[in-house]
């Protein structure tokens, strides 16, 4: 396996530079060939700690290059920098918010970054995988690229480059006309070590659920305290902030040497039945685990308009679009009694045979309103499954993700507003509270020519002590930005 990953991570970084968020894509009036500038002040929340920002984010096009720089400074209520910013090499890496070579779509696409929508292939696996969902708290640098040279499609992604060693998340698929305007298709996925996503702010390995000393090397702190205890256990244990002698004397979580690795692979078959009408079929499956299918067709009647809708049945310990938008809120979870860390691949041994069916719509009105909508249900075959000789009962799995924003040059004094949610792989939709939810709004107003105020309104959800509900402002995860707005232009 580990061959396996480190052949398939050599293939993707030895592409030569060729792959965007449709957000990003400029429209049809937009000079290229111009430089965009914004910067903004304001306040932001970080780990729990509110600080002023002040930042530059400048997006500078040269041809078909595009480069996006996030030039921020944060700053306490003292007026302190916050220097964990700047401190390392691995922090210029940060400041680029993404480099692109071309635009989704054409021979030759790379983009090196914040990665905000990816799909591979037909999206069974990966689909709309996102590694800036907790941006700004934490910062990914990935890489994705679609190449076509002559009638061959590749296509690639790498979440985090700082996971090489794994790697982390990665995926390449490649595609073919085999006959006529039939093109098949084959593609892997995969996470080189699932662990790697645990939180885990001072870097020693224990996460901060199980971390006693969050801010400093637990392995010290308890060598310390030992020390001390051995040499005056009566002055020691007296001491108001002692740990205990089950954390003094006792065997810390280590997850340094712990690996687990999730591999998945796919083919699939498409075929272009009339000009804006396209039928394809996929099939996928996971290693040691199962397998699904889904078939599908695709209708693009209008420039303004296209739908979707898929068909699926998945097997035993499969669960389709594995690497979503929520996967690195997903990557790493507690159980129940909050002491065993687990990782998603976890879910796979309890998933059970399932079929229903995916749809999803994007419609731009008038150039006025764009809406996005994608919904998916998913029924279990049998009431219950057998997981290690226990009885399991099974639910229904229904996903829902859905975007509106307006066309703000048609509405004075308003630079944006724009709504979003989404909740995947849960029984029962709109309850609010669930670890995959995730769901927001921005809001700018035009307080001049070029100036505008930009609120950000997002919530996202951890259930830290593995209980299955999230309770509490310690589960729930709000970000709130304000930042004023200048453009440079």
């Amino acid at each position: 396996m580990k061959t396996l990953i480190h052949f398939c991570l050599y293939m993707l970084l030895a592409m030569p530079a060729m792959a965007q968020d449709p957000a990003s894509l400029p429209s049809g009036n937009e000079d290229e060939t111009r430089m965009r500038t914004s910067l903004g002040i304001g306040a932001v929340t970080i780990d729990g700690k509110t600080w002023q920002q002040v930042s530059l984010r400048p997006e500078i096009p040269i041809g078909k290059l595009g480069i996006a720089l996030d030039l921020t400074l944060y700053f306490d209520e003292e007026g302190n920098l916050r220097e964990e910013d700047w401190d390392e090499v691995g922090d210029i890496l940060d400041k680029i918010y993404y480099v692109r070579w071309g635009h989704k779509g054409d021979p030759l696409y790379i983009k090196g970054g914040s990665l905000d929508n990816v799909t591979i292939g037909y999206g069974l696996l990966v689909k709309r995988y996102s590694n800036a969902v907790e941006y700004p708290q934490v910062r990914r640098t990935g890489f994705e690229f679609d190449a076509r040279p002559g009638k061959i499609q590749l296509e690639g992604l790498l979440a985090n480059i700082r996971e090489l060693n794994g790697p982390g998340l990665l995926s390449l698929r490649a595609s073919y006309p085999v006959i006529g305007k039939l093109r098949a298709g084959a593609m892997i996925a995969m996470d080189g070590n699932a662990y790697a996503g645990i939180d885990d702010q001072d870097g020693d390995r224990v996460p901060d659920q199980l971390d006693r000393y969050p801010d400093a090397d637990d392995a010290t702190q308890q060598t310390s305290w030992r020390t001390l205890h051995d040499s005056f256990p009566g002055v020691v244990e007296g001491l108001a902030d002692y740990p205990g002698n089950d954390w003094v004397l006792g065997d810390l979580p280590d997850y340094r040497d712990t690996e687990e690795d999730i591999f998945a692979y796919g083919v699939d078959l498409g075929y272009e039945l009339l000009p804006n009408l396209d039928l394809y079929f996929q099939y996928a499956g996971f290693s040691d685990y199962g397998s699904g299918i889904a078939p599908g067709i695709r209708w693009r009647p209008l420039h303004w308009l296209s739908a979707g809708l898929e068909y699926r049945d998945y097997g035993d310990e499969f669960i389709g679009e594995f690497f979503d938008r929520s996967y690195d809120l997903e990557r790493t979870y507690f159980s129940a009694n909050g002491d065993t860390l687990y990782t998603k691949e976890e879910l796979l041994r309890t998933a059970p045979a399932m079929s229903g069916f995916y749809a999803d719509a994007h419609a731009n009105l008038f150039n006025i309103l764009n809406l996005f909508a994608a919904y998916t249900s998913m029924k279990p075959k049998e009431q219950t499954i057998l997981v290690d000789g226990a009885a399991i009962q099974t639910v229904d799995s229904n996903s829902l993700r859905a975007v509106a924003g307006l066309n703000m040059a048609r509405i004075p004094k308003l630079s944006e507003l724009s709504a979003y949610y989404q909740q995947t792989n849960v029984e029962k939709l709109f309850e609010l509270k669930t670890p995959s939810a995730l769901h927001g709004v921005r809001l700018g107003y035009e307080m001049a020519p070029g100036v505008s105020l930009l609120l950000h309104w997002r919530t996202n959800y951890q259930d830290v002590n593995g209980d299955h509900e999230i309770k509490g402002d310690e589960e729930t995860v709000r970000t709130f930005l304000v930042e004023t707005m200048f453009q440079l232009n």
